[in-house]
């Protein structure tokens, strides 16, 4: 990569600030009605069983369409294609909202995975194509900022509403609020969309056979690596609140506060320092720590401690996650940064999928402990050996 003066170069484009608002407004949709899905799937009359397929299934939809979303991304008109999409997600909210069956849910359901599928990669293709290079790092770290904002504002966010509904009208009606408000932040999303910069789409000669904007082969390493980030990092969500009771820990929710405030401020700090210093020096330690943050988890018997771990593993993973993300995309030319990003969310699919399902197989031949200290050390061990070994071939590949 060139070096060019910095003091002259900008991440606050039109295109990022559309695009950051509308990932912002994206966020608070999704975390006000994330912690309310499986509850209101029981509500609806769900068994325990189905209810696990259903929660699942928004990520096993969206892992089946990357393969149409990839080639979409790449070469639609992306700011069309960003509307339409932002668009799925006010119906689907409202699909939500006015699901009186679970049959009607599983619909809405399906419909936000295919929604989830183009989100992700679409947006992170529209920044990285909307920002100097040499500040790559600090726009995807800024942009990884409003999943950090959102999730600690979102959940309360939700559940006051749900509960606040409740007693003013039911518990159907305190629902079909929640995903009125998802609704009405989605539609908010659209609004800077609308002013995103039309970008000439490249010619379809020099992108190939759609087929071959599936999966970009030169970003499987970092793809890998994101995923096993991402199979460690789900592990809090999925499993934090049963192992708080089982030690007899309270007000575990203060868990979640604290992770979110310190990734609010790490994502865009480190992201930022992503684009001064050797990739190396950011990802070696920030995977160290991850794994620290779990160590202590699993050893942890008292709140203090559970939020010393929150808080070295929202440093870890702040760090990791937006340098890995930032490592795909600079490893292919400008013009296949959407079939890059779409590789990269398969890993995050994969990821999102395995954690929850090797955890739960390992707590029912252990305990909450050794799950901790299996799915959140030994899968950062593995992406740091494979970072080591291939980072200075990889290093020579990039744009």
């Amino acid at each position: 990569m060139e070096h060019t003066d910095n003091k002259k170069l900008t991440i606050w484009t039109r295109g990022f600030v559309c695009a950051l608002l509308g990932n912002l407004f994206l966020c608070f949709s999704q975390h006000c009605v994330n912690s309310l899905i499986s509850t209101y799937a029981s509500f609806l009359g769900a068994s325990a069983v189905l209810v696990g397929t259903i929660a699942g299934l928004y990520f096993a939809v969206a892992c089946a369409t990357r393969p149409i979303a990839g080639p979409a991304i790449t070469m639609a008109n992306k700011k069309k294609l960003m509307i339409w999409v932002y668009v799925a997600g006010v119906v689907t909210n409202l699909i939500y909202a006015a699901a009186g069956s679970v049959g009607v849910f599983i619909a809405a359901r399906i419909l936000h995975g295919l929604q989830f599928a183009f989100v992700g990669s679409l947006g992170l293709t529209i920044v990285s194509d909307s920002v100097p290079q040499e500040k790559l790092g600090s726009a995807v770290g800024l942009y990884g900022g409003a999943v950090a904002l959102a999730m600690a504002l979102g959940p309360s966010m939700g559940i006051a509403l749900r509960d606040w509904a409740t007693v003013r009208w039911s518990p159907a009606g305190g629902y079909t609020a929640v995903f009125l408000l998802a609704a009405f932040f989605m539609f908010l999303a659209i609004i800077p969309t609308l002013f995103l910069p039309d970008r000439k789409r490249p010619e379809r000669g020099s992108l190939g056979a759609w087929y071959k904007n599936i999966l970009a082969k030169e970003t499987l390493l970092p793809t890998v690596m994101l995923g096993l980030v991402s199979m460690s990092s789900t592990m809090f969500n999925a499993y934090m609140v049963p192992y708080a009771e089982t030690l007899g820990i309270p007000n575990i929710a203060i868990f979640f506060t604290v992770y979110a405030l310190v990734l609010l401020a790490a994502r865009p700090l480190f992201g930022k320092l992503a684009d001064r210093v050797d990739t190396a020096a950011i990802l070696i330690p920030s995977l160290i720590v991850f794994a620290l943050s779990y160590v202590v988890v699993a050893l942890g018997r008292n709140l203090p401690m559970m939020l010393v771990g929150a808080a070295l593993s929202a440093i870890g993973f702040g760090a990791a996650n937006p340098t890995i993300q930032t490592l795909c995309i600079r490893t292919v030319t400008p013009e296949r940064r959407g079939v890059a990003s779409n590789t990269q969310y398969f890993g995050i699919d994969l990821g999102y999928f395995l954690g929850p399902f090797l955890g739960g197989m390992i707590y029912s031949r252990t305990n909450y402990s050794v799950m901790y200290l299996c799915t959140g050390v030994i899968p950062q061990i593995l992406c740091l050996v494979l970072f080591v070994v291939t980072w200075r071939s990889l290093k020579k590949r990039l744009y």
